[in-house]
């Protein structure tokens, strides 16, 4: 089979997509504008294996000579070269054609902030029940790398996973509903964790956006957890009747005020028919994931957080009632996606200190928003270290004030990061590396 890879992309999925077929004998060519500086030792690796990789402008005689494309979800669905492909695919569509996935229960999470770590959580409680789950999806892990490690086990006569957890962008809602012409497998829950504007510099409008996220809502799902907002919407497009259909809301446990992050998958396990203290007792041990609420260490009294995958304002909203009670010096801003800044209004009021990243949100959104309201602000910085240090200059003065306040060096954005950065990954590694660093001396 001839297979083309359009987008090798930087979280590995082009690679373990690349992989996958190689591993099965097929021919591989992989299209990417970037180039082998870009792209690192992976493309490396893949030409080394026999993937012809071809970087610069996309050819259509790559496209015509594909048997399957497998489409990078950034790559949108109407994509001029597309107009070549006899088959597009993406690692959902891929993973869910295996009959493998009746022997497993799906789990799939969507929502704008706060998948990955309901996900995470919820992986978590499920092993801590003594069942096997592994996840998949935006997190980085591709649905080609399960799908291989299924084939593995079968090949030694071991079991598959009692769960699979799947993370879902819009995009990939989007790409696996029209690769599998809207026949998704049966999933025994679907959940939508929030719903704020998101990627209004790639969607037409917040509608169409929310119409992506919807469609994971088939018919074919047992559960439905999802916002109370949103409870008649999915009753009418899924047909679930009440006990089947969960609002997030009013499932939330009071000792969970504190952790807003964890109300979601809270909600899903109850949903699961799991009892709630014992989900409270197994979430006590789960320890997040990086680059959201991530807790790097303390300085003294000085906490520092990396929450670098808050790439909307209503996300830094989101993260910064976990730290209410602290002074909070707050690193934030970068690239614009088309959003508004008041959605991190009521934070950048409380704030004890403001340090700005550099970018296109900062200065068109977040500055005259800050001067709107006459709220003092640092920067823009160029540099994460330049922010980080001016925030910890504001810390260490307030602490000659009140020495026994806890504060909280909070690099939450509210926005994207690739005036700067390569991504927000590499926005929260350079933060975390600083921090280290701070820490050891």
């Amino acid at each position: 089979m001839k297979v083309l890879i359009f987008g090798l992309g930087m979280h590995g999925g082009g690679f373990a997509a690349a992989s996958y077929f190689l591993d099965h004998g097929d021919e591989v060519r992989i299209t990417d504008l970037k180039g082998t500086s870009d792209l690192g030792y992976e493309m490396e690796d893949l030409n080394q294996r026999g993937a012809l990789c071809i970087s610069g402008p996309h050819r259509a005689e790559d496209f015509l000579w594909a048997d399957i494309v497998v489409k990078n979800p950034a790559i949108p669905p109407n994509h001029s070269m597309l107009r070549y492909a006899r088959m597009v695919v993406n690692d959902f569509a891929w993973l869910f054609s295996s009959p493998w996935c009746e022997q497993v229960k799906i789990i799939g999470i969507t929502g704008t902030k706060g998948k990955t770590t309901t996900s995470a959580a919820v992986a978590h409680v499920l092993q801590e029940y003594g069942y096997e789950a592994m996840q998949c999806g935006n997190m980085g892990i591709s649905g080609f790398s399960i799908l291989r490690e299924w084939e593995r086990r079968n090949e030694q006569g071991r079991a598959l996973p009692e769960f699979l957890v799947c993370e879902f962008s819009s995009w990939q809602i989007r790409d696996t509903v029209q690769a599998m012409h809207g026949q998704l497998p049966m999933m025994e829950l679907c959940a939508l964790t929030n719903f704020y504007p998101d990627h209004l510099n790639s969607y037409e409008s917040i509608e169409r956006y929310l119409e992506d996220k919807l469609q994971l809502f088939t018919r074919n799902i047992k559960m439905a957890v999802i916002p109370d907002v949103m409870l008649d919407r999915i009753r009418t497009q899924t047909h679930l009747d009440k006990r089947h259909i969960r609002g997030i809301d009013r499932a939330s446990a009071k000792v969970l005020e504190e952790q807003p992050h964890l109300r979601s998958a809270y909600a899903i396990l109850l949903a699961l028919g799991f009892k709630y203290k014992s989900i409270l007792k197994a979430l006590q041990s789960f320890q997040g994931v990086p680059h959201r609420i991530e807790q790097l260490g303390m300085f003294g009294n000085i906490l520092f957080v990396n929450d670098s995958a808050a790439t909307i304002p209503e996300a830094v909203h989101f993260s910064y009632a976990k730290f209410r009670t602290m002074a909070v010096h707050l690193i934030c801003g970068g690239t614009d996606k088309n959003l508004k800044a008041e959605g991190m209004l009521e934070e950048l009021q409380h704030a004890s200190s403001i340090s700005l990243l550099d970018g296109s949100f900062t200065r068109g959104k977040l500055i005259p928003l800050l001067e709107k309201y006459h709220i003092p602000y640092f920067g823009p910085f160029k540099s994460m270290g330049d922010a980080l240090q001016q925030s910890y200059e504001m810390a260490r003065v307030k602490e000659l004030e009140l020495p026994n306040l806890v504060q909280a060096i909070l690099l939450s954005p509210g926005s994207a990061s690739f005036e700067l950065f390569a991504n927000e990954f590499d926005r929260g590694n350079q933060f975390k590396n600083l921090v280290g660093l701070l820490l050891g001396s």
